[in-house]
This record gives structure tokens, sequence and C-alpha cells, in this order.
């Protein structure tokens, strides 16, 4: 009786085991950056704008923004789940620890998949 159970078991599993693909899960990349804040930006919604002085990659698959190279960011909470409120921004000329994250993947639109980067700027604590 057990043997019988254990078959149905096995030709039920392994058909799907082989049809199914693995699935892949995607992890955030980080990149540990020391920006100036250059400029706020007002329009088309209120953002900041900063020079990259400094990039670290935590691993070698990390693409990091050049030094010197201009980026525009929304600052936003240590744990990236909301924007930072506007009185708690850096000022201009201020600079500011960023542990800029990133997750690569495929997004969905208008019936199109693309290739697509989802990206956050979490302030860090000095």
């Amino acid at each position: 009786m057990m043997k019988i159970g254990a078959t149905r078991y096995v030709l039920f599993v392994l058909p799907l085991a082989v049809l199914c693909e693995p699935a892949q899960a995607s992890t955030w990349q980080i990149c540990r950056m020391e920006v100036r804040v250059t400029e706020v930006v007002k329009r088309p919604y209120p953002q900041l704008q900063g020079q990259i002085l400094k990039a670290t990659p935590a691993s070698t698959s990390v693409e990091c923004p050049e030094v010197s190279t201009s980026i525009t960011f929304t600052p936003e909470t240590t744990d990236y789940q909301a924007t930072l409120p506007r009185r708690q921004w850096p000022k201009k000329g201020q600079s500011v620890r960023i542990d800029y994250r990133y997750l690569d993947g495929i997004c969905k639109g208008d019936g199109n998949d693309y290739a697509c980067r989802i990206k956050h700027y979490p302030l860090v604590a000095r």
C-alpha cells in the first residue's frame, strides 16, 4: 500500500518539476555614495540634484555612477519605504551619504514588457 502512494506522489511531482522553470529572485544592488547637493529642483516635481564625490560598490557586480557625474534624486528614508519630508532634505552645498539601491527587472506597460531599473536613494545617518 505504501509503494502505491509513493509511486503516485512521484508520478505527480516529477512532471511538475521537469516542466516548471526555476524561479530566480533578484537582489538589490547597493552602491554607497557620497553626494554634494548642488541644486534643489522644483519642476516637474521636487527633487535634489547632486554631484557624486565618492562611489563604492557593495559587490563587484554593482554598477555605481561615476565620480563627478551629476544625479537627480528624491531622498528617501533609510528603509526606502517613504520619501523624506522636505524639511529634512539636505540643503544646497551639503554633502550626504546615500546607499543607492537598484533592482533590474522586466516591467509591463501598454501590453509590452521592457527592461527597467527600480531605483532608491535612502539617506544614511552620519
